[in-house]
């Protein structure tokens, strides 16, 4: 390599591979280390290497596993309502052929809920859930019908949390595919439509297949960002609700959190089987959505 082409690989390549090393790299050894150690996390006492007894005691802890259910479960209502709100309003921003007005201003709506806090997230969800006359929801349903006065936090906790976390995360998927679906070219409808295809068998034959590629980065993307993240949303819920749900939604994030104060080997070693389980999963998807994606 000539000197301007090493100048160029250190100033951007090596600088960023540095850094990834530094805040990523390093801590995932590190976590995988001090997993191995019975240690409170006190500078003043000697960390104890015990082997495999963290990771047992891990394993064999049946929270652990309602947690890891619960993940599932949230996960699973993110993929559903975000791919089909997803695929629902990027095709109905690109193929109604609205005015450029119209679309700017649904994307624009469509995205906000992506940059707004989790705080924020939690305190309007909140209101809107709330049990009795002032929760909007049970206000809006006694509308079209008789009072109804249900805590919907308390009775459908997961349910609730899934569709707020999908609320807030169909907004950047769904430029992503906006932009993908405008690669597909014009020609492929228009013969589409010669041929006497509908929207339906248009979408079914012809979009879902170019924009495969895009709804497989998606899945995989929902799927490992909410089993290591679903706890930020799910905390903020924990923490302003005055009702005892947090036992009904314990995911793998907060179960972390919650052992780390206490048992920093533990929180460690329980870190290390979730990345563990979560990069399994994603694999697994990632490389069925491949093969779906040949046979289509």
């Amino acid at each position: 390599m000539t000197p301007s082409k090493w100048i160029f690989f250190a100033s951007t390549c090596l600088i960023a591979l540095c850094l990834y090393i530094v805040f990523c790299v390093y801590p995932i050894i590190e976590s995988i280390r001090l997993s191995f150690f019975d240690w409170n996390g006190y500078i003043t006492v000697e960390p104890e290497f015990v082997k495999f007894a963290k990771y047992h005691e891990v394993l064999t802890d049946s929270l652990f596993w309602t947690s890891f259910k619960n993940d599932l479960l949230i996960t699973a209502i993110k993929e559903v309502l975000i791919c089909f709100l997803t695929v629902l309003f990027a095709v109905s921003l690109t193929r109604m052929r609205m005015k450029s007005g119209e679309c700017a201003a649904y994307k624009f709506l469509f995205y906000v809920p992506n940059v707004l806090s989790v705080v924020i997230i939690g305190s309007v969800w909140r209101y809107i859930l709330m049990p009795g006359k002032q929760g909007l929801l049970n206000a809006l349903l006694s509308v079209f019908g008789k009072e109804v006065n249900r805590s919907w936090l308390i009775i459908y906790p997961i349910q609730s949390i899934g569709f707020v976390a999908s609320w807030c995360g169909v907004g950047l998927f769904m430029l992503t595919m906006i932009a993908a679906i405008k690669q597909v070219p014009d020609e492929l409808y228009e013969a589409a439509t010669i041929d006497g295809a509908g929207e339906m068998k248009q979408l079914q034959y012809v979009t879902m297949p170019a924009v495969w590629l895009q709804l497989t980065f998606m899945v995989v993307s929902i799927l490992y960002q909410s089993l290591g993240g679903n706890f930020a949303i799910v905390n903020c819920f924990v923490s302003m609700s005055n009702s005892p749900i947090a036992d009904k939604v314990t995911v793998m994030g907060y179960y972390v959190y919650s052992k780390g104060s206490s048992d920093i080997g533990f929180s460690y070693a329980a870190s290390v089987v979730m990345l563990a389980l979560t990069s399994a999963i994603s694999l697994s998807v990632k490389i069925a959505m491949d093969k779906l994606g040949e046979a289509i």
